[in-house]
């Protein structure tokens, strides 16, 4: 048995044995608005262990309206430990935790919550919350009205302990990307952060420049962004494509493919072109140099960037030259990513490369190794999603499920999922799938991979939300009752209105993968239009009834979001219907009727432009 195995056998049969040996133990923390535990962190408290607990302070006074102090030692009261006891630690049957395992243990009267990292810690202080009946359902945006989250208030705290908790994250990587970022600025990417770690998600990816535009950049955030991510301890992840951020023709004022044509991708007639889409001549080892010399010189400029992700550009041609031409675009690109990882071990160790696998490098290239340290995310671009990623008898899906197992055979590194399961080719159409998410999270985690990402944008999250809920609980327990989950969403954001929510979502997982379009869906016949506009209409009547007789503001707020969302997939279905009958294939684009309905409800979280 592996030892990493063992281990984890150990600290499950510890949880095991621990809740059969003790009964359920009442710890009162609060009597009559009065605090009777001190907080406590030790001497050499990390940003992140400080952070949590001030947070664990701010959320008990929030519940019972007691203060409770913060100390760097414990006194003659009762302690809840942030960190760890600094004169009791690992000992009484608690486990040395390592990486992002964390844990809940109760020694006497004190209570320890303490991780094998700092931000393991922070999830410690969240699961101790949410035992006491704290829930983050969504960041808190404004168009939430106040329901994104739950804190429970009463006179008194009283935390029952039923034994020793020890959880690990199941998924290494757990990743939130900003990518486009059409609806995002500093004020969303902070909310953002601020829910991240409170359900687990444990990166965030901003792009150094996205195509060059300088409106979605790292740089443009940074400062702001530093300190709330390091407070929590969220891994920062800076790149996207491409190459072109560190050797392009307007470097060197402007003069660099000036000076140096023969660096640049020769095109089909021969010639040396600025574009920038044309991949450099990666065979010049002066480019090479340069490129390399330049992305050193970015990361050591930027030291918070853990993961650096090293892409070509998007929609790229290559390097015609007769040596390019030699090897395949495939290989090249992941020739280079090598030698950037070599480089990168000497010069910025304490960095990750990351490569994507997708468009023409979701196959793994011949006659070539891609280096073990390398983070390898996986990209089925044109995924079908009317069925899910394993299932056969869709030729895209079967091909890139093969790929995938090449990848993990051939491959020594870790790999994770970049998913599209909130993407721009949706065109906010609300395909909310939480069972879908499930059963590919859990092929994915027994396929061997280490990380799942998907797309952020505020601008339509509520559309969304339920997706982001639970793919955060999947990510760390694919296992995770997801009909549980959804009902507690809708629960908190719909009150009263939760039972007739529960069908709502249940019947947009079955109709919005199958009767809207999207790229990559298939044509349906006229009859299964008709009877998925029928349930549609159905379920919208439903809303706008409750909506007219619901007497809470907030919640009736909601329910007409719902109603925006549901009039978007009936005049999908109508629009899919329309070309099906015209004999026409399906029309991706949104009409000017629809932009115009989209701009009408800008701000309300239902819709990107």
């Amino acid at each position: 048995m592996k030892r990493e195995t063992f281990f984890r056998c150990v600290l499950l049969l510890l949880v095991v044995f621990s809740c059969m040996a003790c009964g359920e133990t009442r710890l009162r923390l609060t009597s009559e608005g009065k605090a009777l535990y001190d907080i406590v962190i030790t001497p050499e408290a990390s940003p992140a262990e400080c952070f949590a607990a001030r947070e664990l302070a701010d959320y008990l006074e929030e519940i019972g309206g007691a203060e409770f102090s913060v100390r760097r030692q414990p006194t003659d009261r009762p302690a809840i430990f942030v960190g760890g006891d600094p004169e009791a630690d690992f000992v009484d049957g608690m486990p040395l935790l390592n990486g992002e395992q964390f844990g809940i243990f109760v020694r006497g009267d004190d209570v320890v919550l303490s991780g094998g990292s700092p931000r393991a810690v922070c999830y410690a202080v969240y699961g101790f919350l949410k035992e006491l009946g704290c829930r983050w359902i969504a960041p808190d945006f404004g168009f939430y009205e106040g329901r994104s989250r739950y804190v429970p208030t009463r006179t008194d705290i009283v935390y029952r302990y039923g034994g020793d908790a020890v959880g690990e994250p199941g998924l290494k990587y757990r990743k939130l990307y900003v990518e486009e970022g059409k609806s995002h600025d500093t004020e969303s990417l902070k909310r953002l952060i601020d829910w991240m770690p409170k359900l687990g998600f444990n990166t965030l990816v901003i792009p150094i420049d996205y195509q060059g535009s300088g409106r979605v950049r790292w740089d443009n955030w940074r400062e702001e962004l530093i300190p709330e991510l390091e407070a929590r301890g969220i891994v920062i992840e800076v790149g996207g494509h491409g190459y072109e951020n560190f050797l392009n023709a307007k470097m060197e004022g402007g003069r660099l493919f000036r000076m140096h044509p023969e660096w640049f991708g020769m095109d089909e007639k021969g010639r040396r072109t600025p574009d920038k889409h044309m991949v450099f001549c990666s065979t010049n080892p002066d480019a090479v140099r340069y490129l390399q010399n330049n992305v050193v010189a970015y990361l050591k400029s930027h030291p918070e960037i853990e993961i650096f992700d090293f892409w070509p550009p998007d929609m790229e041609r290559w390097c015609m030259c007769p040596e390019c031409r030699k090897n395949s675009p495939e290989r090249r690109h992941f020739e280079l990513v090598n030698q950037m990882a070599k480089v990168l071990r000497k010069e910025c160790p304490g960095v990750t490369l990351e490569c994507l696998a997708y468009s023409r490098y979701v196959t793994p290239p011949e006659g070539i190794r891609l280096d073990p340290d390398v983070l390898l995310d996986f990209c089925p671009v044109t995924q079908n999603y009317e069925k899910q990623f394993y299932e056969t008898g869709v030729p895209a899906n079967e091909s890139f499920a093969r790929d995938l197992a090449r990848w993990r055979a051939e491959f020594e590194g870790d790999i994770s999922i970049y998913s599209y399961y909130r993407k721009y080719k949706w065109r906010s159409l609300p395909n909310v799938f939480p069972h879908y998410l499930q059963n590919e999270l859990k092929y994915f985690r027994d396929a061997g991979m280490q990380g799942i990402s998907v797309y952020s944008e505020p601008g339509d999250w509520f559309a969304y939300g339920p997706n982001y809920y639970v793919l955060g609980h999947l990510a760390c327990r694919p296992e995770t009752d997801v009909d549980s989950l959804m009902h507690t969403y809708t629960c908190q954001l719909y009150r009263e209105e939760a039972p007739l929510m529960d069908s709502v979502y249940a019947m947009l997982e079955e109709v919005v993968r199958q009767g809207c379009y999207f790229a990559d869906s298939s044509p349906k016949s006229l009859e299964t239009y008709d009877g998925y506009s029928a349930r549609v209409g159905k379920v919208l009547r439903q809303v706008s009834e409750a909506r007219a007789r619901c007497a809470d503001s907030v919640t009736a707020g909601h329910l007409g979001r719902v109603e925006l969302m549901l009039e978007y997939v009936r005049r999908s279905i109508l629009q899919q219907r329309q070309c099906v009958e015209e004999g026409r294939r399906g029309d991706y684009r949104l009409t000017d009727e629809l932009k115009r309905f989209f701009r009408e409800h800008r701000g309300k979280g239902v819709f990107v432009i």
